[in-house]
């Protein structure tokens, strides 16, 4: 099981730590409903610092790959995780700026003296996933099948009004 890793998130801004590491698949336990299996590991990096002089922040990026269920075919699907997140932190949910509550670009997160690391990611992680994950191409009764590839039927026409032509 994984040591939890708390942090202070103000403090942690205010000094610009950071923490660079891995962790498994098998340690997020909110991702269970949606893998195929915890062989997954992915590389996070958590920055604290400031933006501008007052305002403190944390930027959290992910990445790495997990074996996630296709919803089609209940296979195996090895999904690429790509997480970029910069953080305002904010001393309570009365100090997001109401012009900004729409804004894409700026989360916020209120300050907490034990920030649960580990949660962060399953949150951020969860949240980057698309609602209905299935494999791109045709699921298989094996699982994932590529498309294949099937004849334009004007083409079948058309050599079907050839091979007529031909005959008469």
């Amino acid at each position: 099981m994984l040591t939890q890793v708390l942090i202070n998130s103000l403090e942690f801004a205010e000094q610009s730590l950071e923490i660079h590491d891995k962790i498994r698949a098998s340690n997020l336990p909110g991702l269970r409903d949606v893998l195929f299996s915890d062989r997954g590991e992915l590389e996070y990096h958590l920055v604290g610092g400031r933006a501008g002089r007052e305002k403190l922040s944390l930027r959290l990026k992910v990445h790495g790959t997990l074996d996630l269920i296709c919803q089609r075919c209940l296979g195996e699907m090895a999904y690429p995780v790509e997480v970029d997140r910069y953080f305002e932190l904010v001393k309570d949910e009365s100090a997001v700026p109401e012009s900004d509550m729409d804004d894409d670009e700026i989360d916020y997160l209120v300050v907490d003296p034990k920030l649960d690391v580990a949660a962060l990611l399953e949150q951020e992680i969860l949240l980057s996933l698309p609602l209905a994950l299935r494999h791109d191409g045709e699921c298989g009764a094996d699982g994932f099948q590529a498309k294949e590839q099937k004849p334009n039927p004007f083409r079948v026409l058309e050599g079907l009004k050839a091979s007529t032509k031909n005959q008469n």
